[in-house]
């Protein structure tokens, strides 16, 4: 694995301990922070979560980076939870907000992605890159919903999944918890988030991304990877099954899964 890809999955692990949202409260007994995500996932915006202790000058501070930073956008709302607050307990139970240094700002995308956490200082760079692209949401909410994920890149918008990831996806050992998700390799949206993948964005042909959780990238392949090769690297990571005698383990253990 490249140093890259070290860095980039070290930050998915950043962001993939926190809890998913619960959708199963009904709206009445939801916080007013609650709420307030809920109506911001609902219009299609970022909730940027400012969590604070008191208004000292910290916090200040960061709610006029936060202010000016978003005051334009349509994308994107500030909601103040403050961790003291017990009717906000379940937004800041999410987080375990009590633990992070304060104040700190966390970023839910509107499908319930946790984009980023800042603790104690943010710039207005690091919230502009917390708006991550509709694909990239996806996988991290795959990934924070602890699945394997199969990005393919496409060359063509209407794109075929390459056999080997059908495979590997109706594969029963497998098929619970994997998600496959698709993108047009040229979409200028999502070119940031390839690019962070190592992703060729001109190749003439389909390109697997495979990726574990909590935000492990295992590896990028071409679209003649087959079943065997993402099964066998899955186990090499330690990610396949607890089961020792599993055929996956054992050809992990005997040869390296090639790769693209």
């Amino acid at each position: 694995m490249t140093k890259n890809t070290q860095t980039l999955t070290l930050a998915f692990m950043l962001i993939a301990g926190a809890l998913p949202l619960n959708h199963q409260a009904a709206a009445a007994e939801l916080s007013a922070g609650q709420q307030a995500v809920e109506s911001n996932a609902q219009n299609g915006k970022f909730s940027f979560v400012l969590f604070y202790r008191s208004k000292d000058s910290a916090t200040q501070s960061m709610q006029q980076v936060l202010q000016s930073t978003l005051a334009n956008r349509k994308d994107a709302s500030i909601v103040s939870v403050q961790i003291s607050d017990n009717r906000e307990q379940a937004l800041i139970d999410q987080f375990d907000a009590t633990r992070i240094p304060m104040p700190a700002v966390a970023v839910l995308a509107p499908n319930g992605a946790i984009a980023s956490v800042f603790p104690q200082r943010v710039t207005p760079q690091h919230l502009t890159a917390a708006i991550v692209s509709p694909t990239q949401a996806e996988c991290l909410k795959a990934l924070q919903d602890q699945k394997i994920v199969l990005l393919c890149a496409h060359p063509e918008e209407e794109k075929a999944v390459p056999a080997g990831v059908t495979q590997f996806q109706n594969d029963a050992l497998f098929k619970d918890r994997t998600q496959v998700v698709t993108v047009k390799a040229n979409d200028p949206a999502e070119a940031r988030f390839l690019q962070q993948l190592r992703v060729r964005t001109d190749h003439p042909t389909s390109i697997v991304a495979f990726m574990a959780p909590p935000g492990i990238m295992l590896g990028l392949y071409n679209e003649n990877v087959t079943h065997s090769i993402l099964a066998q690297r899955l186990a090499a990571a330690g990610q396949c099954c607890d089961d020792t005698n599993c055929k996956h383990h054992k050809s992990a253990s005997g040869k390296q899964a090639p790769r693209r």
